[in-house]
C-alpha cells in the first residue's frame, strides 16, 4: 500500500509554521504594547503640559492677561507630538488656541461634559482634561496629539521585520529538519523491524533503543506485543492441534448452530464440515434416547456449564455409534453464553470389547464355581460319611431287631428315631448351604464377615479335621457392602489353596490363622499359614488367570485372579499377597498371608 505525503516533511512544515506565527504573534503582542504605551503616554503628557500652563492659564483666565497667550505658545512648542490645544472657560468659551504648524483654525464647540472622550482620528489622538491652579477648576483643555499609527509602526520596522523574519525561517526550517529526523528516524527504525517481522513472519524478535523516554516505552511495548502475539501464535497451534485430534470437535453458537467441526467428526459420523455447518446436532440424533435425557443434558449445562456422558448417535449411513461426549459451554464477561464446544470419542467397539469381556468373566466365574462345586461335592461327601453311617447303622439295628423278633423298649426305638432324624436334618442344612453358595445374587448388601467365614468353614471343617489342619480364629462382627456369595467363593478359594499347601508342604504343624477385623475406615479379613510361603519367582504371577502349581489335573489357575477381580472389581476392595514370618507357642514359622481390605462404607452393627 502506497502512503501519501510525509511525517518528516509535515513536521518540518508544522515546525517553520509554528515559528513563523509565533514571531507574527510576537511582533503583534509589541505593536499592540507600543501603541497601548503611547497612548498611555499622551495621556501622562496631557497632564504634564496641563500642569506646567496651570499658572499661566490662571493668569489669563482670572486676570484677562493676554501677554501669558505668547508665553503659552512658547512652552506648547517644546512639546512635540502636540498638534493642536484649545482653553476654554468654565462657560464653554474658548479662549486660547494653539497650532503646530501656526495655522488658524476653528475650535470646536466644547462638548458636553459626557461626551469629552478621548477620540483616535487617523494619526491624532484628542483628549479632554481639567485645567487647575492650586486646586481652583479654571476650565478646560482640549489636546490633540500626533501620533503613530500600526501601519507606520509596520511601515517604519518592515526592512528589519523582514530581515528577522528571513532569519528565523532558515534558522526555524534547519532546526525543523534536524528535529524531524530525531523525530522520525526512531519511527523508520520500528517500521522497518516491523516489516522483517511480517515478511519472516516471526515473532520472537526484540527491537530496542538507548531512548529513555516515549520511543522507549513504545519499543517496550512493541516487545510485550510481540511477546503475546507470539503466545498467542503458539496457543492457536496448540489449539488448532488440539482440534485436529482423533477426538471429534463441534463448535456450535449459542443457539446450537454448528460453526466448525474438524476432521475426526467427519471421520466418526459419516458428515462432512460443508453438510454439518449451519444446522445443529440433532441431525445425528439415533431415537434411542428421549426427551428426558436431553433435558437433563441441557439443564446440566445450564447449571454447571458442563455435560459428560455416553450418547447413541446415528451414523450419516443410520449405523449408530456409541460416542463418550464432552459439552463445555464458554461463557462471556457478563456469564452468559457465546459457545458450546463439544469433543466425543468413538466407544463403540470399546463397548463391544467390554460386553465381550464381560461375557469372558462370567464364564470364568462360571468355570470357578464349577470347580468350586468339585471340592465342594468332595467336602460334603466328607460331611455326609459319618452322617450316612449313623443312619444306616440305627436302622439297620432297629430292623435287625425286628426280625430277630426281639422286643424294642419304646424309649430305644423313638431315641433311634429321633437320631435318624436329627441326622437327616443336618444333610438337609448342608444342601441348604450348598444351594445358598452357588445361588446369584447381583445386588449389594449389607453381610457379616464374620457369619460369611463361619458359614464357608462349615462346609470345609470337616476335612480340615480329618487332614489334621488346625483353625486359629481371631473374629470380630464387621459389616461390609456387597455380594456375600461372590465373597463366599473368594473365602473358599484362599481356605483350599492354604490346605493344599498345608497338605503338600507340611506334614506336621499344619496352621491356619484366621483374623477378622476393624483397621480404621476399613474390614480386614486375613488368611496366614506355615505352608513356608510362596517362592520369589511365581509371586508376581500367582494372581494371573490360568496359572497353576498344582498341575493341570489339581488346578484350574483362575481362583486367585477371580478373588482378586472380585475384591477389586466388584466390590472397591484390595487383595493383597506377602510372605510373612511369624512366632506361634514358641516357634517361628513362615507362610503365605493373603490380606483383603474392605470399604466400610456403612456404620458396624455393635
Amino acid at each position: 500500500m502506497q502512503y501519501k505525503g510525509s511525517i518528516k516533511k509535515r513536521l518540518t512544515a508544522i515546525i517553520v509554521s509554528v515559528t513563523i506565527l509565533t514571531a507574527l504573534i510576537g511582533y503583534s503582542s509589541f505593536v499592540y504594547w507600543y501603541m497601548t504605551n503611547q497612548y498611555n503616554n499622551v495621556l501622562k503628557l496631557s497632564k504634564s503640559v496641563a500642569l506646567v500652563l496651570g499658572q499661566d492659564i490662571a493668569k489669563l483666565v482670572l486676570l484677562n492677561d493676554i501677554s501669558v497667550a505668547a508665553d503659552i505658545t512658547t512652552k506648547l512648542k517644546s512639546f512635540k507630538t502636540l498638534d493642536s490645544m484649545v482653553l476654554y472657560k468654565l462657560d464653554n468659551t474658548p479662549i486660547l488656541q494653539y497650532s503646530k504648524n501656526e495655522k488658524s483654525f476653528v475650535a470646536d464647540k466644547l462638548p458636553d461634559e459626557k461626551n469629552r472622550q478621548t477620540t483616535i482620528d487617523t494619526q491624532f489622538l484628542k483628549l479632554y482634561v481639567d485645567a487647575k491652579y492650586q486646586n481652583n477648576h479654571l476650565g478646560y483643555i482640549q489636546f490633540k496629539f500626533s501620533i503613530q499609527s500600526i501601519y507606520d509602526v509596520i511601515k517604519k520596522d518592515i526592512y528589519s521585520i523582514l530581515t528577522i523574519l528571513f532569519i528565523m525561517l532558515i534558522f526555524s526550517y534547519i532546526l525543523a529538519t534536524i528535529s524531524s529526523r530525531r523525530f522520525t528516524k526512531p519511527i523508520l527504525k520500528l517500521v522497518t523491524f516491523l516489516e522483517n517481522v511480517d515478511f519472516s513472519h516471526s515473532l520472537n524478535k526484540e527491537i530496542h533503543t538507548k531512548e529513555n523516554n516515549e520511543y522507549g516505552k513504545l519499543y517496550n511495548e512493541v516487545n510485550i506485543m510481540l511477546d503475546r502475539l507470539e503466545k498467542a501464535k503458539l496457543e492457536l497451534q496448540i489449539a488448532a492441534a488440539a482440534f485436529d485430534t482423533q477426538n471429534g470437535m463441534v463448535i456450535t453458537d449459542k443457539y446450537q448452530k454448528i460453526l466448525k467441526v474438524n476432521k475426526a467428526f467427519t471421520n466418526i459420523t459419516g458428515y462432512t464440515a460443508q453438510e454439518a455447518e449451519g444446522k445443529t446436532p440433532s441431525i445425528l440424533k439415533s431415537g434411542i434416547h428421549g426427551e428426558e435425557f436431553y433435558k437433563k443434558m441441557y439443564k446440566s449445562l445450564q447449571i454447571n456449564h458442563f455435560w459428560m456422558g455416553e450418547i447413541n448417535n446415528k451414523h450419516k449411513d443410520g449405523t449408530v455409534v456409541n460416542e463418550l461426549l464432552i459439552i463445555h459451554s464458554i461463557l462471556d464477561d457478563n456469564n452468559e453464553v457465546l459457545y458450546y464446544v463439544s469433543s466425543f470419542s468413538d466407544i463403540t467397539l470399546q463397548k463391544k470389547a467390554e460386553a465381550e469381556l464381560k461375557l469372558k468373566e462370567e464364564l470364568l466365574i462360571q468355570k470357578s464355581k464349577m470347580a468350586s462345586m468339585g471340592q465342594m461335592l468332595e467336602n460334603i461327601a466328607h460331611q455326609w460319611r459319618q452322617p450316612l453311617s449313623i443312619i444306616s447303622t440305627t436302622s439297620s439295628g432297629l430292623l435287625l431287631r425286628k426280625d430277630m423278633g426281639m422286643e424294642i423298649p419304646k424309649e430305644d426305638e423313638v431315641a433311634d428315631l429321633e437320631k435318624i432324624g436329627d441326622t437327616v436334618k443336618y444333610l438337609s442344612q448342608t444342601i441348604e448351604d450348598f444351594r445358598n453358595y452357588f445361588n446369584p445374587n447381583r445386588n449389594k448388601e449389607l453381610f457379616n464377615l464374620k457369619e460369611c467365614y463361619e458359614k464357608t468353614l462349615k462346609l470345609l471343617n470337616t476335612k480340615f479335621s480329618v487332614l489334621n489342619i488346625k483353625v486359629i480364629q481371631r473374629l470380630e462382627d464387621v459389616n461390609v457392602l456387597g455380594y456375600e456369595n461372590e465373597f463366599t467363593q473368594v473365602i473358599m478359594n484362599l481356605l483350599n489353596n492354604t490346605k493344599d499347601v498345608l497338605v503338600e508342604k507340611n506334614k506336621e504343624n499344619r496352621l491356619m490363622f484366621v483374623s477378622i477385623y476393624r483397621d480404621g475406615n476399613n474390614a480386614i479379613f486375613s488368611v496366614k499359614d506355615s505352608g513356608g510361603g510362596i517362592p520369589s519367582h511365581i509371586m508376581d504371577k500367582i494372581f494371573e488367570p490360568y496359572f497353576t502349581t498344582k498341575g493341570k489335573e489339581k488346578g484350574t489357575g483362575i481362583g486367585l485372579y477371580m478373588s482378586r477381580e472380585i475384591i477389586e472389581k466388584h466390590m472397591d476392595g484390595k487383595l493383597k499377597l506377602q510372605n510373612k514370618k511369624f512366632i506361634y507357642e514358641e516357634k517361628e514359622f513362615i507362610g503365605a498371608h493373603f490380606k483383603i481390605i474392605l470399604p466400610l462404607k456403612q456404620k458396624n452393627k455393635k
